[in-house]
Formats: C-alpha cells, structure tokens, sequence
C-alpha cells in the first residue's frame, strides 16, 4: 500500500524523463549508510535565474511513511495540472489553473521525498517503528542516527528529545552533519537559492517553526545560539536562554502559519495548531526547520530561510496507525493543502518582477526593508501587506501573459525604488497616472470580485500620493483604513 524507495524514486525518474522542460531529477551527492542513491526533483518553468525557491523535505524519520507518497503525488499533481491548465481541489479548498501556474513559473520548487531511505525500506520489510537511519553505533548493539537530530544547530545539547544514548530513538550521532541523510540537505541549501524551506513528519496535526531549543523572544538580540556551548551531551546551559528573533521574522512565521491552518481546515475541517516547536511540541535540538532558519545568522552572507515543519495526522489511539494509516488518503490531502499553501505565499512578484529587470531594481531589499522595518510594525501596516500580497495573483498572472504590462511593471517597480531611497522625494503626478493606468488594466483582466476590490483599494491609495514626498505617502499607511459601513434597509 505504501510505496518502495523504488516506486518513490520511479515517479521523479518518470517526471523527468516525460516533462524535462518542467522537471530536473538530481541524484544528491551522499548516498545512505547502505549505499542507496538519494534523489530531489526541482519543478520550474524557467524563466530567469536567481529565483526564490522552496524546499520540501519528507521521511526524515522511517516510520512516517504517509508523507513521502504524499510528497510525490503532489509533483504529479502540479506537473500535469500546469501542463494541462487546471486547478487542482482537496476536499473544500481549491487551486485555480492560475494559481499552479505562479506557482511552477515563479518559483524553484525542490522537493525531497524520502530524506532517509534505508530507514524506509527497514520500516517496510522489518520493524514497523523504526525512526533512525541505519548506521552502525560502534561498540554498542544498537543502530541508527536519528537524521533531524543530526544537523548543527545547538547540537549535542540534549533535552527529553535530543539524546546522546546511541541506543535512544533521538541519539544525535556522533557529531553534527554525520549521516549523509542530514548533509544533503545542507547540501540542497548550499547549492540553491533556498527561501522557504519545510519539512514534513508526522503526527499530531501541527504546524511549526522556529525555535525548538528554547523559548523565543524578540527583546534581547544577545540572547544567540551562537553564544551557547553545543557538543556537551548536557542539557542547555544556561537553563533560562531564551533565543532571539526579530519581531518582523516571528509576524512573518506566525502569519504564515495561521493561513497555512486555515487552507488545510477547508479540506475538511482539521484544526491543526500553529507554533513554535518548543512551545508546541517539546524542547529539541539539531533540527532542520531550525537548522535553515539558522543559517543566516550563524553566517550572515547567506540569505535568510524561513523553516517551517509540518506534523501531520492525528494519533489514532495507536502508534503504528498514527504513523502509517490503513488508509491515508484523506491526510494525505490534509498534507498537500499545507504544502501549496506555503508554495503559494513563497511567491513574491516585488522579487520575480525585479529579477526580470536588467538595471538596479534587481535589488528589490529596499522593498523588504519598507515591509519589515515599516509597514510590519503596526497593524494597519501589516494590512497593507495581506492587501498585497494578495493581490500578487492578478499583477504576476498578468505579467506572465503580457508582455507590454510586463514591461509596464518592471519600469514602475524601478521608479518606486528611486523614490524609496530617497524619502524626500516626490511622487510626480506622471507617476501616479501611470500606476493608475497599470491597475486599471489589471482590473479589466481579474474576474474575483475580492481581487477587484483590493485593487480599487491600492487605487484609491495611490491618488493620494500626487505630489506628496515618499515620509508623507509611507505615513498615509500606517493611518487606520475606513471599511464603509452598509446601511441596512428595512
């Protein structure tokens, strides 16, 4: 009923071979303990580099079978919806044909089903709870590595998850980055341009990300992993850390996970919980949802990763069903819901729209840099940003279709950044006319009324800035939006 490593592997050979415009198989370059060849397949319909990309990791842990069938059925899905232009439906949520099609042309999807193989097939013909990979703990009669304990970040610091007992289901291994399962991830970040990274286990019905170690906070940037002693087989020290992130990150994790809940209870009804993996589920180290997350700060020339994690299903008063259903069809949907959906708010047109440009604009970070340290910092700021966001479907879709608005949006993207770096500046009212006329032409081409109407709000917004410095527009939307209230008739 579940598939072989063989049968998982066969879908992405079959992908590639059949749609290579669209699919790219790479063989990663550390094969397991046993010596099994590990595979990731990319999904893109190229169009430019330096485009954002999204990492899905499955089967980290042997038992959970569910996920990496689900994993590879969703490439499936993706490849022969964009191929044929359809939408694709779990239960009571819907993709449109547009929204696969952002998805595949603006984005690198890389995803890796089955992380741990020699695990897997262990599971399969075995020992049906199997977690490890299957390395050889020497001087002991015990196996296995737990591979999402292995990777470094606060490694070898234990908790009652993390362990440095070969014989525990949570031993660490005997150093950061000793299997050969965890190195490929590292090296699928390395090697591409990573944004958003998640990785799926299962169960519980959660949805997760950073920080597992310690509670967060958002007050004191000298409270760092960095700091902290890793290697010991000691529990934390100091006991009361507290590790740090920036406001506009944990907003950005939090608002992420709440519509990612929300699209997978519109499949049909689950209510999984969002959270921080220490608050949530347990305190735990060598993780990598944390490990990506991390990078950036450990090493601040790389680019930052959101990391994200997914528990999936319920505990079915059984271990071994709660890991590997009879039937995982309806979490298998569940699954696949959170999974687009964080594709989906991968997508970034400020980014994909300034990659396609061949002057400045390229660097987009002066836009980042109005979100994050602007507009996230009150709430009708972070309205402004759903409001945009949300409207990235009409301007990428009508991008991608034509090429005058295309370059219609990558001249008005290179006048806004001239205008951001210089907040003295003002908006002409050749400006305003001409972002007034690209909305308005984004407007004929949209059929959902919601769409409609946040463009007609952006519209209304921009009439505003004709001849107002860039302090004066920026201030103009921290203000509190007036929501018209209908007057009932009787």
């Amino acid at each position: 009923m579940y598939r072989t490593v063989a049968q998982l592997d066969s879908v992405m050979e079959f992908l590639a071979a059949g749609f290579p415009q669209l699919c790219t198989r790479v063989e990663l370059p550390n094969r397991s303990i046993e010596g099994r060849r590990i595979y990731a397949l990319r999904i893109a319909a190229d169009r430019g580099s330096n485009r954002r990309g999204v990492l899905v990791v499955g089967g980290m842990h042997a038992r959970e079978l569910m996920n990496p069938d689900a994993i590879v059925e969703l490439q499936l899905d993706l490849v022969l919806r964009y191929l044929n232009g359809t939408g694709l439906v779990l239960g009571g949520r819907a993709w449109s044909a547009l929204d696969i099609k952002l998805m595949i042309e603006t984005l690198d999807i890389w995803m890796l089903p089955c992380a741990n193989p020699d695990g897997r097939e262990y599971v399969l013909n075995s020992d049906d709870l199997w977690r490890k990979n299957r390395r050889d703990n020497p001087g002991t009669p015990c196996d296995g590595v737990d591979v999402n304990r292995n990777l470094d970040i606060v490694w070898g610091v234990t908790t009652s998850s993390a362990s440095c007992n070969p014989c525990a289901e949570t031993f660490v291994g005997p150093a950061a980055f000793s299997e050969p399962e965890s190195k490929n991830v590292k090296y699928l970040c390395d090697t591409n341009q990573i944004d958003v990274f998640l990785d799926v286990h299962s169960y519980s019905e959660f949805v997760l990300y950073p920080w597992g170690h310690s509670p967060t906070q958002t007050t004191d940037p000298s409270q760092r992993f960095t700091n902290l002693a890793t290697g010991t087989c000691l529990p934390l020290n100091p006991a009361g850390h507290q590790e740090y992130m920036p406001q506009r990150d944990q907003l950005r994790f939090q608002t992420v996970a709440r519509r990612i809940v929300d699209d997978i209870r519109a499949v049909r009804g689950r209510n999984y919980k969002p959270g921080t993996v220490f608050d949530t589920v347990y305190a735990t180290t060598g993780t990598s949802s944390d490990y990506v997350y991390s990078r950036h700060i450990s090493n601040p020339a790389l680019g930052k990763t959101y990391g994200f994690a997914f528990e999936t299903g319920p505990f079915d008063q059984n271990t071994a069903n709660s890991f590997h259903p009879t039937d995982p069809t309806a979490i298998k949907r569940d699954t696949k819901a959170g999974i687009l959906s964080l594709i989906q708010q991968s997508i970034c047109a400020i980014e994909f729209i300034g990659a396609m440009s061949v002057s400045r604009s390229a660097d987009v970070q002066v836009f980042r840099d109005v979100r994050d340290e602007f507009l996230a910092t009150t709430q009708a700021g972070r309205g402004w940003i759903s409001l945009f966001e949300r409207i990235q479907r009409p301007v990428l879709g009508a991008v991608l279709a034509d090429e005058s608005l295309s370059r219609d949006a990558i001249s008005l993207l290179e006048r806004a950044r001239e205008l951001l770096e210089n907040e003295e500046a003002i908006a002409s009212t050749r400006d305003v006319e001409r972002g007034l006329a690209f909305l308005d032409s984004l407007a004929e081409r949209e059929t959902l009324a919601g769409q409609r109407r946040d463009l007609a709000t952006v519209r209304k917004q921009l009439k505003k800035a004709d001849g107002k410095s860039v302090r004066a527009i920026l201030k103009d939307f921290l203000r509190p939006r007036r929501r018209r209230v209908r007057k009932r008739t009787r």
